[in-house]
């Protein structure tokens, strides 16, 4: 296979793994040759092991990192530090891409940026909604109040004494952002914790 026919075959997919690739090759160490070359030349750019896309001027679309990290390690979806941010709860604004996952824990580094990924429990995989982005992609991003409950769920053991004036002083979290309190408290027992359950409760 020439870089000519893997781009002709792939230009139209925003990003592509191993096994995509394998349809198109002669055997698995001529396709890891060929892979290192076409990295190393800057025709392709590894997303992580495994995950590939095309250099800007070859590729069709141009995917945006939202939909980058919910497609290249699936099941997941935007949450955490990023989507607080997003909404406003916390002032910062951040740079990595937080995930929640219910795979193992992860983070990548690529081109596009740092893409950090927490697991939870399959039962607790929920309260996020699909978004499109510029190129028409669909990517998995957390309502406000599941990000939130996230966040607090991960992050409990640092939230000691009073939690709620924990995540006030030291997070700067803003909970007078319109948040509904009874979904809070519907996300939050789905972890089955009683400290999630206490701090989330303060919430007014």
């Amino acid at each position: 296979m020439t870089y000519m026919e893997l781009r002709d075959n792939v230009a139209g997919m925003p990003l592509f793994s191993w096994q995509v690739l394998k349809m198109f090759s002669g055997g698995r160490q001529e396709l890891k040759n060929q892979l290192s070359r076409w990295k190393q030349s800057g025709k392709l750019l590894a997303l992580r092991r495994g995950f590939y896309i095309l250099n800007e001027k070859d590729r069709k679309l141009s995917p945006s990192r939202l939909f980058i990290a919910s497609e290249m390690y699936k099941p997941s979806y935007v949450s955490l530090e990023y989507a607080l941010s997003f909404y406003g709860i916390i002032p910062e604004k951040v740079a990595t891409l937080t995930c929640i996952t219910t795979k193992k824990t992860q983070v990548f580094e690529n081109s596009f940026g740092t893409f950090s990924y927490r697991h939870v429990k399959p039962e607790c995989f929920t309260g996020f909604t699909a978004k499109k982005d510029e190129s028409g992609l669909t990517y998995l991003f957390a309502e406000p109040e599941k990000a939130v409950v996230d966040f607090i769920y991960l992050n409990q053991s640092k939230l000691k004494g009073d939690g709620i004036e924990v995540l006030r002083e030291s997070y700067r979290f803003d909970l007078t952002a319109r948040l509904s309190r009874a979904r809070l408290l519907m996300y939050a027992k789905l972890f089955n914790n009683e400290r999630l359950l206490e701090i989330v409760k303060g919430v007014k």
